[in-house]
């Protein structure tokens, strides 16, 4: 079984499991941004050839010690280097010297685990599940009002950024601009900006900038549980709507059902930001309903479980 058809995930949510990963050192001087989306165990029967990119390689060991020898690190030739994210060594306790030097010198990061290789990579798989595949990226803004998270989309230019940061103004929470990364978790989905672009707010005429300088760093939040979704169109840009996306309907992200609603853009941000607080005050006995059938649903899950 391989992860080539899996979403990738970066290095520092790998280092994030470490413990269930079984890693007991680890060298990261890429910073955790790399990206994986596959899984291989590197045989010593075989060269180890030209993995594809995005690829944590599994070494074997090559003795009983639990020690990497230099012949362990010879297998990591020169054209490897260039796609690999990771290099992990199973059944290994600690990280030499000369394997810490290649990792500075190709920018990759490096670890021991506990595990062997088989259980190693199926739990490598496992995360790359677990975290990727239910993860996607929208264009859009996120707040949190009235500690509900609201993504408010619409095509570029519509006004998004001006009208959420009016909403700001009136008390709302700032989570993220442009780039919202969504997360399903179990029943619920979760949101939060991209790591590139999580500090910053394009405003109109004035550039790209801090948000802490902007709006102050107690009106920041780094993530929200994300309740509803406000899409925003022009005067005759109905028929570009989601299918199905209508007043108060759902929407399906990630496997979560997320309550939409569509409003008509236009006269000004402060316009605007009445319409999402209208909006979300007639959506608010929607979002009640939908956590009591979600409590239900989770004390009869509880319940089966008892009996079992």
């Amino acid at each position: 079984m391989n992860a080539d058809a899996m979403t990738p995930v970066n290095v520092k949510e790998m280092i994030d499991c470490r413990e269930k990963l079984g890693i007991t050192q680890l060298y990261d001087p890429s910073g955790a941004s790399e990206s994986i989306s596959r899984v291989r165990i590197h045989s010593r029967e075989e060269g180890i050839g030209k993995p594809l990119p995005r690829t944590v390689m599994i070494f074997p060991p090559t003795s009983s010690d639990g020690k990497i020898s230099t012949a362990d690190i010879t297998r990591l030739p020169p054209l490897s280097r260039r796609y690999l994210s990771c290099a992990a060594f199973s059944e290994a306790n600690e990280l030499p010297d000369d394997l810490r030097r290649f990792s500075e010198a190709e920018r990759i990061t490096v670890c021991t685990s506990r595990h062997d290789a088989s259980l190693l990579k199926s739990r490598l798989i496992g995360l790359l599940r677990e975290k990727g595949g239910r993860q996607i990226m929208c264009h859009g803004v996120l707040i949190q009002l009235s500690g509900r998270g609201i993504l408010i989309t619409g095509d570029s230019g519509i006004g998004k950024t001006a009208c959420s940061l009016e909403l700001a103004r009136r008390g709302a929470y700032w989570v993220a601009d442009d780039a919202v990364i969504l997360e399903g978790r179990g029943d619920h989905l979760y949101g939060r900006g991209h790591r590139r672009t999580k500090k910053w707010i394009a405003v109109r005429g004035q550039g790209i900038l801090d948000a802490r300088d902007l709006l102050g760093a107690e009106t920041i939040r780094k993530e929200t549980r994300v309740d509803v979704m406000i899409r925003f169109v022009g005067g005759s840009g109905k028929e570009e709507t989601v299918s199905g996306e209508g007043d108060g309907s759902m929407l399906d992200i990630v496997g979560v059902p997320l309550l939409c609603r569509r409003l008509e853009a236009g006269d000004g941000p402060r316009r605007m930001s009445d319409q999402v607080m209208n909006a979300i005050g007639g959506l608010l006995p929607s979002m009640a309903c939908r956590e009591d059938a979600r409590d239900c649903k989770w004390r009869t899950n509880s319940a089966g479980g008892d009996r079992r």
